[in-house]
């Protein structure tokens, strides 16, 4: 969070936090360089869409599909697995892998290299402390800058990859995910696979799937639920780190003392970080309390313990989950390569490998972390106001904190206040 003050609204910042339209919200987030590196070894592309650079890894993705078809590389690589070297010889064209393993390689690198570039743009951005625009407002779209539920982006991604990105704001990048996954759907014939693989029909499931097209689906189905949960997460970082400096230059302006009057009582509330929290200012002030009288400021909550799922009401990215998503998609595309001669066929081992990888990827982020983990992030008072004002207001005062969803209040004994 910033500690720096912004000298003037009117300058504008080098550095920018983050940005909203309606194409969807964006920010500069520090993230992880090897993880970046990786979702592009998994998938040319996603590490480019995991850094918030969706234009190159549109292109990419795009590339890798076409690319990945015409050498017909996921049936190669499927027959790899298998042990069937010479037949994998046969069908790859050798012409279009050459080409392929350039643009592979560079997108791993350029990921990586992109992820430390943004990591010091977000440092020097925090510097400044460049505002952020709340809400855009277009002909296509009314876009506000709210608090989102990470779990509920990764819930609707895993009903249908791009749902997920589209709750969380992103427009462009949830259409496009869901336009792909659609297609690819329909070109590996997997709704039909999923079908007979329930009604146990296992055999007819595994002769009419198109190897070459289903191999995509478990890269894209587990970075969908990835990128879903981790953009709200961020986008909620990025509520929190505007509505901090909204604060902070509110308390700046207000360079009058704290009004006392006579039969003055003093409330203290406290807020999570949310709409409520400028909705209650402005409720005060229209009561008659002097804005003055209103000092709202953010609490820095000391509290550094890990936990493995953010929460809308604890966004600090300091979950666990980057592991065990990355096993999941490792054991998802095995339990796929796999299925397609054994028993249950691709649909449910693909399933079986996500669920496996991912809860051996969480097992060894715990043990790797070394001490002990929540499992879902606790909510932590993020806003304290505290409001002075005459006695005969306390009733009207409080109603309206309840109103506003405060978190909970105190009000101050008389010993506290002196009026002069």
């Amino acid at each position: 969070m910033p500690h720096q003050k912004f000298e003037s609204g009117n300058i504008k910042p080098r550095y920018a936090k983050g940005k909203i339209s309606v194409w969807g919200t964006n920010s500069v987030y520090p993230r992880p360089p090897w993880i970046a590196a990786w979702w592009s070894a998994a998938f040319p592309g996603f590490g480019h869409m995991f850094l918030g650079k969706y234009l190159h890894g549109f292109i990419l993705i795009i590339w890798e599909i076409v690319v990945n078809n015409f050498s017909n590389l996921n049936v190669a690589i499927a027959l790899s697995f298998h042990g069937n070297f010479e037949e994998a010889k046969a069908i790859v064209n050798q012409d279009w892998v050459l080409l392929y393993l350039a643009v592979y390689i560079y997108s791993i690198w350029d990921s990586y290299r992109c992820a430390v570039e943004i990591k010091k743009s977000h440092v020097l951005a925090e510097i400044e402390d460049a505002p952020v625009t709340p809400s855009d407002v277009s002909f296509f779209d009314v876009v506000i800058l709210d608090k989102k539920k990470p779990l509920l982006g990764l819930f609707w991604s895993f009903v249908t990859p791009g749902l997920g990105q589209l709750y969380g704001g992103s427009t462009v990048v949830g259409a496009f995910m869901l336009a792909w996954w659609v297609f690819i759907c329909y070109k590996a014939v997997a709704i039909r696979t999923w079908l007979y693989s329930f009604l146990g029909d296992f055999d007819r499931a595994v002769v009419m799937v198109d190897w070459q097209w289903f191999l995509f689906i478990p890269s894209i189905f587990a970075f969908a639920i990835y990128q879903a949960y981790v953009s709200v997460t961020e986008s909620n970082i990025l509520y929190d780190i505007e509505q901090i400096r909204f604060l902070r230059v509110r308390d700046e302006n207000l360079t009058q003392p704290i009004k006392m009057e006579e039969d003055a009582t003093k409330v203290i509330a406290t807020f999570d970080h949310s709409m409520f929290v400028e909705m209650v200012i402005h409720d005060i002030e229209k009561m008659g309390v002097p804005a003055q009288n209103i000092v709202a400021l953010p609490v820095e909550n000391l509290d550094s313990q890990q936990h493995i799922m953010d929460t809308i009401h604890r966004a600090d990215g300091g979950s666990v989950l980057d592991g065990a998503m990355m096993s999941a998609t490792i054991f998802s595309v095995l339990g796929t390569i796999y299925g397609f001669v054994w028993q249950w066929g691709p649909i449910i081992w693909g399933l079986l490998g996500l669920v496996g990888g991912f809860l051996l990827g969480l097992l060894v982020e715990v043990v790797i972390n070394k001490k002990k983990l929540n499992v879902v992030a606790k909510r932590k008072s993020e806003v304290i106001i505290e409001v002075t004002c005459h006695a005969s207001l306390q009733d009207q005062l409080i109603k309206v904190l309840k109103m506003r969803k405060a978190m909970g209040y105190v009000i101050m004994p008389e010993r506290s206040i002196s009026s002069t």
